[in-house]
């Protein structure tokens, strides 16, 4: 991925004033004009919103975790089924009973290759781009019961944070969707001992890992 990131730096000094597509003003309007019909609250593919998007369970075993893929286009189930007549799940190709228009093909293709992010970075804050996922750490540590867990990512993703005793037992796990940038996320442990407590915070697509890291903590009670 670093090669990614190398790229999405550079076309985000290069390009005008917004240099990524903006998913709520660009690309939901063509989900919502072209595809939550089949595409809606019924399980599956759900393209309502950004965050059912992110959350949806595609059942095609053919793209798997891949329905999105940050950055890659081309390796996206989303973007094969609207832009092949012969989509590589054997299926037909979306939306069924008519194509989107080129423009709103290139539209979603360039929002995956920027990230699939929720929101346009304005160049203005191109001295605050987040190009690779960090764990910040925890504060306050030691803590006593409650604690923030502190990262930094690259892309809007979903994250989850599994929290282990020394010998190696998980005793606690909570997700939700990070945003890029800093994110800070509460974590109480009023249930446990004493000691010291590991922690792995991980950016998920689908099933599919594309960052973690481990920390430590101490509960002081």
């Amino acid at each position: 991925m670093k090669h990614y990131y190398i790229l999405f730096f550079f076309c985000l000094c290069t390009a005008p004033l917004y240099s990524q597509i903006d998913y709520a003003t660009q690309v939901q309007p063509i989900f919502n004009n072209n595809c939550i019909g089949c595409h809606g609250n019924n399980g599956g593919v759900n393209l309502t919103s950004f965050e059912a998007l992110l959350n949806s369970e595609n059942t095609s075993v053919d793209y798997g975790d891949n329905l999105i893929v940050p950055g890659d286009a081309e390796a996206s189930g989303l973007y094969d089924k609207i832009a092949s007549d012969s989509p590589s799940d054997g299926g037909t190709r979306m939306p069924i009973g008519g194509t989107l228009t080129s423009e709103e093909i290139a539209t979603i293709r360039q929002w995956i290759d920027e990230g699939a992010n929720a929101t346009a970075t304005s160049i203005e804050d191109e001295n605050n781009i987040v190009t690779e996922f960090a764990l910040n750490g925890n504060y306050p540590n030691p803590f006593n019961p409650s604690t923030q867990i502190s990262f930094t990512a690259p892309v809007s993703s979903r994250y989850s944070i599994e929290v282990f005793s020394v010998s190696g037992q998980r005793i606690a796990e909570q997700s939700g969707t990070a945003s890029i940038g800093n994110n800070s996320v509460p974590l109480n442990l009023i249930n446990q001992p004493s000691g010291m407590y590991l922690y792995r915070v991980m950016l998920l697509s689908g099933d599919r890992i594309l960052s973690s890291a481990m920390g430590r903590m101490t509960l002081i009670k």
